[in-house]
Protein backbone atom coordinates (compact mmCIF):
# COMPACT_ATOMS: atom_id res chain seq x y z
CA UNK A 1 0.00 0.00 0.00
CA UNK A 2 1.36 3.38 -1.01
CA UNK A 3 0.45 6.34 1.18
CA UNK A 4 0.38 9.91 -0.10
CA UNK A 5 0.65 12.87 2.28
CA UNK A 6 -1.20 15.96 1.06
CA UNK A 7 -3.12 19.02 2.19
CA UNK A 8 -6.72 18.25 3.12
CA UNK A 9 -9.61 19.51 1.01
CA UNK A 10 -13.32 19.79 1.76
CA UNK A 11 -14.03 16.44 0.11
CA UNK A 12 -11.85 14.78 2.81
CA UNK A 13 -14.07 15.81 5.73
CA UNK A 14 -15.93 12.51 6.08
CA UNK A 15 -12.73 10.48 5.74
CA UNK A 16 -10.99 12.62 8.35
CA UNK A 17 -14.00 12.26 10.69
CA UNK A 18 -14.03 8.45 10.27
CA UNK A 19 -10.29 8.25 10.89
CA UNK A 20 -10.66 10.54 13.91
CA UNK A 21 -13.25 8.27 15.53
CA UNK A 22 -11.54 5.00 14.57
CA UNK A 23 -8.16 6.44 15.61
CA UNK A 24 -9.56 7.32 19.05
CA UNK A 25 -11.07 3.87 19.44
CA UNK A 26 -7.84 2.12 18.43
CA UNK A 27 -5.40 4.41 20.23
CA UNK A 28 -7.33 4.84 23.47
CA UNK A 29 -8.90 1.38 23.92
CA UNK A 30 -6.49 0.67 26.79
CA UNK A 31 -7.01 4.06 28.48
CA UNK A 32 -10.69 4.99 28.15
CA UNK A 33 -13.82 3.07 29.03
CA UNK A 34 -15.71 1.22 26.28
CA UNK A 35 -18.70 3.47 27.00
CA UNK A 36 -16.66 6.62 26.38
CA UNK A 37 -15.32 5.25 23.10
CA UNK A 38 -18.72 3.98 21.98
CA UNK A 39 -20.14 7.49 22.41
CA UNK A 40 -17.90 8.93 19.68
CA UNK A 41 -19.80 10.11 16.63
CA UNK A 42 -18.58 10.37 13.04
CA UNK A 43 -21.39 12.86 12.35
CA UNK A 44 -20.21 15.08 15.22
CA UNK A 45 -16.63 14.95 13.90
CA UNK A 46 -17.83 15.75 10.36
CA UNK A 47 -19.34 18.98 11.70
CA UNK A 48 -16.16 19.79 13.61
CA UNK A 49 -13.92 19.28 10.56
CA UNK A 50 -16.31 21.18 8.27
CA UNK A 51 -15.98 24.18 10.60
CA UNK A 52 -12.19 23.86 10.65
CA UNK A 53 -12.01 23.89 6.85
CA UNK A 54 -14.64 26.63 6.49
CA UNK A 55 -12.68 29.02 8.73
CA UNK A 56 -9.07 28.44 7.75
CA UNK A 57 -6.24 29.92 9.77
CA UNK A 58 -3.38 30.63 7.31
CA UNK A 59 -0.71 29.60 9.79
CA UNK A 60 -2.45 26.26 10.48
CA UNK A 61 -2.09 23.18 8.32
CA UNK A 62 -4.29 20.10 7.94
CA UNK A 63 -2.62 17.19 6.19
CA UNK A 64 -4.05 13.79 5.36
CA UNK A 65 -2.43 10.44 4.68
CA UNK A 66 -4.32 8.86 1.78
CA UNK A 67 -4.06 5.23 0.69
CA UNK A 68 -4.08 4.06 -2.95
CA UNK A 69 -7.83 3.43 -2.79
CA UNK A 70 -8.54 6.98 -1.57
CA UNK A 71 -9.10 6.01 2.07
CA UNK A 72 -7.90 8.58 4.59
CA UNK A 73 -5.76 6.51 6.99
CA UNK A 74 -4.29 9.37 9.02
CA UNK A 75 -4.27 13.11 9.50
CA UNK A 76 -2.68 15.92 11.45
CA UNK A 77 -3.65 19.50 12.16
CA UNK A 78 -1.43 22.06 13.81
CA UNK A 79 -1.22 25.81 14.03
CA UNK A 80 -0.99 28.78 16.38
CA UNK A 81 -1.65 28.09 20.04
CA UNK A 82 -5.28 28.10 21.12
CA UNK A 83 -6.98 27.22 24.42
CA UNK A 84 -6.35 24.26 26.71
CA UNK A 85 -3.53 25.50 28.91
CA UNK A 86 -1.29 27.29 26.39
CA UNK A 87 0.86 28.57 29.24
CA UNK A 88 1.62 24.96 30.13
CA UNK A 89 2.82 24.21 26.60
CA UNK A 90 5.07 27.27 26.58
CA UNK A 91 5.03 27.46 22.78
CA UNK A 92 3.54 29.63 20.07
CA UNK A 93 2.03 26.69 18.20
CA UNK A 94 0.44 23.35 18.89
CA UNK A 95 -0.50 20.10 17.23
CA UNK A 96 -4.29 20.07 17.62
CA UNK A 97 -4.78 16.46 16.52
CA UNK A 98 -2.76 13.65 14.96
CA UNK A 99 -4.22 10.20 14.34
CA UNK A 100 -3.27 7.15 12.29
CA UNK A 101 -5.21 3.96 11.88
CA UNK A 102 -3.47 0.98 13.49
CA UNK A 103 -3.08 -0.75 10.11
CA UNK A 104 -0.64 1.94 8.89
CA UNK A 105 1.32 2.67 12.07
CA UNK A 106 5.08 2.09 12.20
CA UNK A 107 5.61 2.89 8.50
CA UNK A 108 6.99 6.43 8.86
CA UNK A 109 3.62 8.05 8.07
CA UNK A 110 3.27 9.73 11.47
CA UNK A 111 6.80 11.09 11.15
CA UNK A 112 5.99 12.48 7.67
CA UNK A 113 2.78 14.10 8.92
CA UNK A 114 4.57 15.69 11.88
CA UNK A 115 7.42 16.94 9.66
CA UNK A 116 4.92 18.50 7.23
CA UNK A 117 3.31 20.53 10.00
CA UNK A 118 6.63 21.35 11.70
CA UNK A 119 8.03 22.73 8.42
CA UNK A 120 4.84 24.75 7.78
CA UNK A 121 4.91 26.30 11.25
CA UNK A 122 8.62 27.10 11.00
CA UNK A 123 8.02 28.77 7.62
CA UNK A 124 5.50 31.02 9.39
CA UNK A 125 8.11 32.11 11.93
CA UNK A 126 7.10 29.84 14.80
CA UNK A 127 10.05 28.45 16.75
CA UNK A 128 8.43 25.77 18.90
CA UNK A 129 5.32 23.61 18.94
CA UNK A 130 3.63 21.64 21.68
CA UNK A 131 1.02 18.96 22.03
CA UNK A 132 -0.84 17.08 24.73
CA UNK A 133 -0.73 13.30 25.05
CA UNK A 134 -2.30 10.95 27.59
CA UNK A 135 0.32 10.22 30.23
CA UNK A 136 -0.42 6.50 30.08
CA UNK A 137 -0.03 6.36 26.28
CA UNK A 138 3.58 5.19 26.35
CA UNK A 139 3.64 4.22 22.66
CA UNK A 140 2.73 7.76 21.59
CA UNK A 141 5.12 9.27 24.14
CA UNK A 142 8.03 7.20 22.82
CA UNK A 143 7.12 8.32 19.28
CA UNK A 144 7.17 12.01 20.30
CA UNK A 145 10.45 11.55 22.17
CA UNK A 146 12.00 9.87 19.10
CA UNK A 147 11.03 13.03 17.16
CA UNK A 148 12.89 15.19 19.69
CA UNK A 149 9.96 16.13 21.90
CA UNK A 150 10.58 16.83 25.57
CA UNK A 151 7.98 16.15 28.24
CA UNK A 152 6.84 19.01 30.43
CA UNK A 153 3.82 20.07 32.45
CA UNK A 154 0.92 17.78 33.26
CA UNK A 155 -2.80 18.48 33.62
CA UNK A 156 -5.72 16.31 34.67
CA UNK A 157 -9.30 16.67 33.52
CA UNK A 158 -12.53 14.79 32.84
CA UNK A 159 -12.51 13.20 29.39
CA UNK A 160 -15.86 11.72 28.45
CA UNK A 161 -16.67 10.91 32.08
CA UNK A 162 -13.24 9.63 33.04
CA UNK A 163 -10.40 11.44 34.82
CA UNK A 164 -7.19 11.39 32.76
CA UNK A 165 -3.79 13.04 32.95
CA UNK A 166 -2.05 14.54 29.95
CA UNK A 167 1.59 15.46 29.50
CA UNK A 168 2.72 18.42 27.39
CA UNK A 169 5.44 17.75 24.81
CA UNK A 170 7.52 20.53 23.29
CA UNK A 171 9.41 20.44 20.00
CA UNK A 172 11.91 23.05 18.83
CA UNK A 173 11.49 23.99 15.18
CA UNK A 174 14.33 24.67 12.78
CA UNK A 175 14.20 28.15 11.27
CA UNK A 176 13.30 28.12 7.57
CA UNK A 177 15.41 30.22 5.30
Amino acid sequence: MTIRIRDAVEADVEGIARTHVQGWRESYKDFLSPEALAGLSVEERVQMWQRALAEPEPRARLLVAEADDGEIVGFIRGGPIRGKGPELLGTGAEIYAVYLLDKVKRQGIGRSLMRGVFDHLAAHGLRSVGLWVLKDNLVARRFYEALGGTAGAEQSFDLRGQMVTEVAYRFELSPQG
